[in-house]
């Protein structure tokens, strides 16, 4: 008899033991596995607001930078839901929330500024541009975002795609005039014509974009008009002589970058 104890109190010990463990290793790797989500999701925020603040700069609006900001409002929830120790994520929601207000209101950060120095900065503005649009389908689908205002966006985004090469082109045109450079300028200032020409962007003052930049191949501008490119800081002055479309039409070597297109790829 007592044998018969001995064995049954010993095999409820090892089954005792059996699922301690298991308890420990399910919780340990739940734990894991919080983890590695909450490094994702923090990842993914700070990718995010590596976007809002490049593209700010390029949109005329600060409602995507906005809908993008929301976006990490949600994961900062989602963290905050995952491991609720993390006090310290209540203050950068905090933050997070208040930046949203501010950019409902159209309160910049800083000013538009599409005249991109180089190669490098054009792609990376693109990619931002292009993530964006991505983000703004994906939230579409999932009801987060609202149709028509999802493809106002959308056609914002475009809008911004096409004028960064505009202005980046006008403004080295600028700058080569101001060098005395005259068949330079005249080849920049061709480039930004055959983009406007080249999109479809519905855009009204697309069309007044065309005619400003052929009255400036022409002489009879100087620079766009301050509503379609407020970006002056390099615009001629009344001593600088402009190209004239009776000069050569020999163009520079353009910045060597991807075909421009006005309309961000699906996600």
């Amino acid at each position: 008899m007592n044998t018969l104890v001995i064995t049954i109190l010993l095999i409820f010990l090892a089954t005792f033991s059996l699922l301690t463990v298991n308890f420990v290793n399910r919780r340990e790797l739940r734990r894991k596995l919080i983890a590695q989500k909450i490094t994702l999701l923090r990842r993914r925020i700070a990718e995010l607001e590596e976007m809002a603040a490049c593209i700010e700069p390029l949109l005329e609006s600060t409602q995507i930078p906005r809908a993008i900001n929301d976006e990490i409002i949600h994961l900062l929830e989602t963290i905050i839901q995952l491991d609720n120790r993390n006090t310290y994520m209540e203050t950068t929601l905090d933050s997070a929330k208040a930046l949203s207000e501010d950019l409902s209101l159209e309160k910049r950060s800083c000013q538009l500024m599409r005249n991109l120095s180089s190669d490098s900065q054009v792609a990376r503005c693109k990619f931002q541009l292009n993530e964006a649009a991505k983000l703004i389908r994906k939230n579409q689908q999932t009801g987060r975002i609202e149709a028509l205002e999802g493809d106002a966006f959308i056609l914002e985004l475009s809008w911004g795609l096409m004028m960064i090469e505009v202005v980046t082109y006008v403004n080295q045109g600028h700058v080569s005039l101001k060098q005395n450079d005259h068949l330079k300028a005249y080849g920049y200032y061709k480039h930004a014509q055959q983009v406007l020409i080249a999109s479809s962007h519905p855009d009204e003052r697309r069309q007044r974009l065309i005619k400003e930049v052929s009255d400036m191949l022409g002489n009879r501008r100087r620079a766009l008009s301050l509503d379609l490119m407020p970006e002056s800081a390099n615009n001629p002055t009344a001593e600088t002589s402009a190209p004239t479309d009776s000069e050569p039409a020999v163009e520079p070597t353009p910045p060597t970058e991807p075909e421009p297109t006005d309309t961000p790829p699906p996600p």
